[in-house]
């Protein structure tokens, strides 16, 4: 009788129909080498290249994103509200002096920038939309 691959898939194929049949172990994958064939149903694809997946970025937050300096801002806001304020004045109101050294300063630049506090030209800070 004939060796080799022939013989085999013979064997293989009666084994699969025979009523009898014990386990019969299944031919080789086809050679993933061949363009257009894989031995893998995850690879067949009309795009033979993989993929890569998306670059994960990991990075600390924006310093914009500081919850602290966004609830003093809200209490530099309602502070405002009586009226305009020099920041002698606005820090006795909303106790700065609790908040660190310098913390005022920053907070009332991050509100001049973002644009919800205004500056007079005495220096004196008032809120742009007044509520």
């Amino acid at each position: 009788m004939p060796e080799g691959p022939v013989w085999s898939l013979r064997r293989w194929w009666r084994a699969l129909w025979r009523s009898d049949a014990r386990p019969a172990a299944a031919p080789e994958p086809v050679d993933p080498g061949v363009p257009g064939r894989s031995g893998t149903l995850a690879h067949d694809s009309a795009d033979p290249v993989p993929r890569a997946p998306a670059r994960r970025r990991y990075h600390a937050p924006l310093p914009d994103s500081d919850p602290r300096r966004e609830a003093h801002l809200g209490a530099v806001l309602q502070a405002l509200g009586a009226g305009q304020a020099g920041r002698d004045e606005l820090a006795g109101r909303v106790g700065a002096a609790e908040w660190g050294p310098g913390r005022l300063d920053a907070v009332v630049e991050h509100g001049l920038a973002a644009g919800v506090l205004l500056e007079a030209d005495d220096g004196a800070v008032r809120a742009r939309y007044p509520d």
